[in-house]
């Protein structure tokens, strides 16, 4: 944090944003070089390769996915799916849907035993676990509409070359092929794979896939047609075939759980993203089924109508006396008092309820969007929050009409952007691994509501909205988003991993960012608290000052501290009046960020992580 003396100093801009009106496009501010930003230095490096050789922010973003889906199989991936959001420096955003989807043989009576009894385990590790791939096709679409400049196979080469020739493995995946619970569920080609002679590979070791790369340079020639039809296709289906459902009395396999018919029928979804407004600035976010857009822009709004200024000024002049008076200084942002973390953590309380009651797949289920955004729900939900928690708040009445995962963010040099949030749920999926394809299987149909009110591994509850179905896609929190000014301009693309605690980290960013004023440098360090309405209990990381805990338990707040981190936020700001952008990776994990022609960042190392991962596996 900067200095209390800095810090108020700066004050005034936090609180006053000028709008510009009737500014041509073309005028708007493009940075002088490009910014990538990703969970491997590996994949950061390779956007920047990409940038330099003239390609633009989609040819960088698919090159940084398929590189992460090589040295980082914790989450990235061609067996899983995700969402992208591509903001052009002038034309229309885009929003593409690549979440996985249901096979044509789902149905929620699978995943329960013969007492009608939910059997987790199904859902997480074995054939029933994995749903219908979407990251093939949906980096080709990307690059198909984002107008690249380089061909795609020249886009998948980086991730060809790594993963034949092989890269050493960094201290993070070192570290999770040494946790026995990750181990367990892997399948036989996965412990081939990682722990080769039942020894997990250490940091520095080579990790060559030959098996890997033969899939993508099929890819590269192909496209999405190699996946889906052809050879890889049935090694999918085979390995599914042979793979045992968890917990089966008699034995039974996957057999016919995804078929042909399901591969080839997979498609992208385009739409255009969701739009809303926080003090003069543009929120651009993802539509369902991610629930991240919807809540986030719903916690914004509520918060955009309570007195932001007075508070801040309030909290602001009460750190100045209590440095006077005792020589105190507060150990987060001056102006961020204990009723201000309140409202935070109430307006994302509320945002969380109704994502629990009515967020789903929008083909399967009339999302009532309008009705959770409008300005009377919003007003309603605002003056709900009182100075006390309300931890009996009941989500939107309204009739009814019938994570492991990675982000990456990047900015080039014409100002276009793209976020994009990819997964496989939990680290390394199911943890089957297709032998004759070399790449893992998500375990997404964990996200689904099997059964009405029983939380899936993230204890998120859902409802008939999210009900398992074939070929549906199950609710997401993935929040891949980008800010603009008022004119237009880009200030902010970011993103994050982490469940459902994606919302509430980018949330938080913001409001630093926005709001506070902080840098993003220090909007990412910054301690982050969780709140997701069921359970009650506010999740709180290590770091936060204790005068603001305090406010929280006397405002009745059930908290819960834990010792690890929460989310790790991939970001990159283009101040306005500034030329080069800044670009973060979240000192929390071992990511990366560059501009073109400087050095990568130094990734963190698990041991120097400011606080420790309890994610789950």
């Amino acid at each position: 944090m900067r200095g209390l003396l800095a810090l108020l100093l700066v004050w005034p801009s936090a609180c006053n944003t000028t709008l510009v009106e009737d500014v041509d496009p073309r005028a708007w501010a493009k940075p002088e070089v490009g910014a990538c930003v990703a969970e491997h230095p590996l994949a950061t490096r390779a956007g920047l390769q990409v940038l330099a050789q003239g390609g633009n922010a989609t040819d960088a973003a698919v090159a940084m996915a398929l590189v992460l889906a090589v040295v980082y199989p914790q989450a990235g991936n061609l067996g899983g799916g995700g969402f992208a959001l591509v903001v052009p420096h002038s034309g229309e955003p885009l929003a593409l849907d690549f979440r996985e989807s249901a096979p044509a043989a789902a149905r929620a009576s699978l995943y329960l035993d013969e007492q009608g009894v939910r059997v987790e385990a199904r859902s997480l590790e074995g054939p029933l676990a994995v749903g219908v791939p979407g990251t093939p096709a949906g980096l080709w679409e990307l690059h198909r509409r984002g107008g690249g400049r380089l061909r795609f196979d020249a886009l998948v080469e980086p991730a060809l070359r790594l993963a034949r020739d092989g890269f050493a493995i960094d201290a993070w995946l070192a570290q999770e092929l040494s946790d026995p619970r990750n181990q367990q569920k892997f399948n036989a080609p996965a412990r081939e794979l990682f722990l080769p002679g039942g020894v997990p590979l250490a940091e520095g070791a080579l990790l060559r896939q030959p098996v890997l790369a033969e899939t993508l340079n099929l890819y590269a020639t192909l496209g999405p047609r190699a996946f889906y039809e052809g050879r890889v296709a049935r090694a999918l289906v085979q390995e599914l075939e042979r793979t045992a459902v968890p917990q089966e009395p008699f034995g039974n396999s996957g057999a016919g759980w995804i078929r042909s018919e399901d591969l080839a029928g997979y498609a992208v979804r385009a739409q255009a993203p969701l739009r809303g407004w926080f003090r003069g600035y543009e929120v651009l976010s993802m539509p369902p089924p991610s629930s991240g857009g919807v809540a986030l822009l719903q916690a914004l709004a509520v918060l955009e109508g309570l007195p932001l200024d007075h508070e801040m000024r309030t909290a602001q002049a009460q750190a100045v006396a209590r440095h006077e008076q005792q020589g105190l200084q507060p150990s987060d942002h001056p102006a961020l008092s204990g009723r201000m973390l309140h409202w935070w953590i109430e307006a994302l309380r509320g945002a969380f309820a109704d994502r629990a009651a009515h967020l789903g797949d929008p083909a399967f289920h009339a999302v009532p969007l309008d009705a959770l955004l409008a300005p009377g729900w919003i007003s309603s939900r605002r003056m709900a929050i009182r100075e006390q928690a309300q931890v009996g708040l009941e989500p939107l009445a309204v009739p009814r009409e019938g994570g492991e995962t990675t982000h990456l963010s990047v900015l080039d040099r014409a100002g276009n952007a793209v976020a994009l949030t990819t997964t496989l749920n939990t680290r390394f999926g199911s943890g089957i691994l297709v032998r004759e394809a070399g790449f893992l299987l998500n375990n997404e149909l964990d996200d689904f509501a099997i059964s009405t009110g029983s939380p899936n591994t993230y204890g998120l509850i859902g409802g008939a909205a999210n009900a398992i179905q074939p070929g549906k896609r199950p609710l997401s929190s993935m929040t891949p988003t980008v800010v603009r000014q008022g004119d237009g301009e880009t200030v902010l693309v970011l993103g994050s991993p982490g469940g459902p605690r994606i919302i509430s980290a980018v949330f938080q960013v913001l409001l630093r960012t926005l709001l506070l004023d902080q840098t993003i440098e220090e909007a990412a360090r910054a301690p982050r608290f969780h709140q997701q309405w069921s359970p009650a209990a506010t999740m709180l990381e290590p770091g936060w000052d204790p005068a603001l805990v305090q406010d929280l338990e006397l405002r009745a707040h059930p908290l819960t501290r834990i010792g690890g981190y929460m989310a790790s936020v991939q970001a990159i700001q283009f101040l306005p009046g500034t030329a080069r952008p800044v670009a973060v990776s979240d000192p929390r994990r071992g990511g990366a960020a560059g501009l073109e022609g400087e050095e990568l960042s130094v990734p963190a190392r698990p041991e120097t992580a400011i606080v420790r991962e309890t994610t789950p596996p």
